[in-house]
């Protein structure tokens, strides 16, 4: 009987060292320090972090000063100069207020650019686009919804990267 009450008290010990272990290892009561924003004086909740921008950096956001918002660059690059100059070329050939003319560029490489184009107060959505730099200006070599004629954008010299979604 008394080996029983040894066996007993041993397993009563490890069991109560062992929940010990568990409640500060979740409760992040284990020693070790916390990190703590120096601004605030407030613990930093992890994945929460913001770039200057107040973006996002756990999520892939980073902030595009020119466009005044947070973007991922994988899914809309922050081509400010290429977007205004094809802005004010779509805006002057479809007559429509540059205001109201929104722009895209999703892809660009070696002067050659794709993207998507839209029209109204808001951006919303529309068309895509191809255009190509030729003598420092752009030319719009295709817009709109439909198929594309891949063997003549090729000629024209674009990459498969700038046609993903076009030609593939």
């Amino acid at each position: 009987m008394g080996r029983n009450r040894i066996l007993i008290i041993v397993a009563v010990v490890i069991l109560i060292v062992g929940a010990a272990m568990a409640y500060a290892y979740y409760t992040g009561k284990n020693g070790q320090r916390m990190i703590v924003d120096n601004n605030t004086n407030q613990p930093l909740i992890i994945g929460g972090q913001k770039d200057a921008g107040g973006c996002l950096i756990a999520a892939g956001y980073a902030w595009c000063a020119p466009k005044q918002k947070c973007l991922r660059n994988w899914e809309e690059k922050c081509y400010v100069a290429e977007e205004a100059a094809l802005t004010q070329i779509f805006a002057t050939n479809h007559k429509q207020p540059v205001a109201d003319t929104h722009i895209t560029v999703v892809q660009l490489n070696d002067n050659f650019a794709s993207g998507s184009i839209s029209f109204g107060p808001e951006a919303g959505a529309g068309g895509v686009f191809l255009a190509r730099m030729v003598n420092n200006a752009w030319t719009i070599d295709y817009e709109g919804n439909g198929s594309v004629d891949c063997v003549k954008i090729r000629a024209l010299g674009y990459s498969q990267d700038v046609l993903e979604g076009f030609c593939d």
